[in-house]
């Protein structure tokens, strides 16, 4: 009789037909199982296979959770942070933390910027220094290009500019990012960053 092998995560079902009694020599059930003749055994083995097939049907229960638990724990290689600057007078720095839990995955970096009306101007330099969870600092100077106004005067604008593309977070915790301008702007509510899985 060959083993019968399950993959994992399967279950294996099978029909047995009824067959007719057998007269003379018996012959060897091909499919490995012995056929009862009596109604009592019968019935045994009939409650024997449904306890089987309900522990089947639990264990694949089981697996199918567990399946979807780890999908739905997967980390999401998306993330945003924004912080709130003052529009009267933007002169400080902005910080901005993001937490990384995935140091594999390529993604691109956007620098979001909401702004009114008092911005006039369609271009803005800044310094962005981020300081990695293992204490490393990196800082340097980005020109940002504002795009066009289409909204009504009265309205915020809001504009997510490239920063960095095909980027990977090498550690796990938290990064600092801080924002600032290279003189005071008004206008600016808040500035924050955008972070996408790479295509």
């Amino acid at each position: 009789m060959q083993p019968c092998t399950t993959q994992p995560g399967t279950t294996q079902t099978s029909t047995t037909e009824p067959r007719a009694p057998q007269t003379g020599a018996t012959k060897p059930d091909p499919t490995g199982f012995h056929t009862p003749r009596s109604g009592r055994a019968a019935s045994g083995t009939a409650a024997y296979r449904d306890r089987t097939d309900s522990a089947f049907r639990k264990v694949r229960r089981a697996v199918l959770l567990s399946t979807a638990a780890f999908a739905a724990g997967c980390v999401s290689p998306h993330g945003a942070a924004v912080t709130d600057v003052n529009a009267s007078g933007w002169d400080t720095p902005a910080a901005i933390v993001f937490t990384n839990t995935d140091t594999t995955t390529l993604r691109d970096m956007d620098l979001f910027l909401r702004y009114d009306d008092r911005m006039d101007e369609d271009t803005l330099t800044v310094r962005i220094a981020v300081v990695t969870p293992d204490s490393l600092r990196h800082e340097e100077a980005f020109r940002l290009t504002l795009p066009a106004a289409h909204t009504p005067a009265a309205l915020s604008r809001e504009a997510d500019l490239p920063y960095r593309r095909r980027i990977r977070f090498a550690r796990t915790g938290d990064y600092c990012i801080t924002v600032t301008p290279g003189r005071p702007v008004k206008g600016v509510e808040a500035v924050g960053i955008n972070i996408v899985k790479s295509e």
